[in-house]
């Protein structure tokens, strides 16, 4: 498994939490479009396929 970037990992964190793409955008100061291609690459790189089984994944904890 390819470890996440840090952005990518603090995009993951909150998106599981259930914060929108746009309340992550805004509070990590950065565009939605940098939001969606981050959780591209980290359900592609975690194999899940929605937020829904990011809550707990171990790549985040």
């Amino acid at each position: 498994m390819t470890e996440l970037t840090y952005s990518e990992r603090r995009v993951a964190t909150l998106a599981a939490c259930g914060h929108s793409n746009r309340a992550i955008a805004m509070r990590l100061h950065i565009t939605v479009s940098t939001v969606e291609q981050h959780l591209t690459r980290v359900y592609r790189k975690l194999a899940v396929a929605s937020r829904a089984e990011l809550k707990g994944h171990s790549a985040l904890v």
